[in-house]
């Protein structure tokens, strides 16, 4: 990839980015989910424990103050199943038994 090209995307990213200054950082983005139906949240490391604390922390905003009703997440196709078995009511006692296998996400 072209300098010129890496340049050109990079300032596509800045035009699109927001700086997010409040406290608790949810807040701001929360702010910025506006009226939408669908938003997608990206993932910028994997095993971060102050990622994940966040990201829950804005899935809690997001149903509770903007009436979302689901998460869509990426993880480990069995463990997610157990929890969709829990979530819809069949085959899982517990949501403790639902998250038993998980060992990394959401864990």
């Amino acid at each position: 990839m072209s300098t010129l090209t890496l340049h050109h995307e990079a300032n596509i990213v800045a035009k699109a980015a927001h700086h997010i200054s409040a406290a608790p950082i949810t807040t701001g983005l929360i702010e910025l989910a506006g009226a939408a139906q669908f938003v997608p949240i990206g993932e910028a490391s994997h095993g971060a424990h102050d990622f994940y604390a966040m990201r829950a922390e804005l899935g809690r905003r997001l149903i509770a103050e903007k009436g979302f009703r689901i998460l869509a997440l990426e993880a480990d196709w069995p463990d997610m199943l157990r929890v969709h078995r829990y979530v819809t009511g069949r085959n899982e006692p517990s949501a403790a038994v639902a998250l038993a296998d998980f060992r990394r996400f959401p864990a």
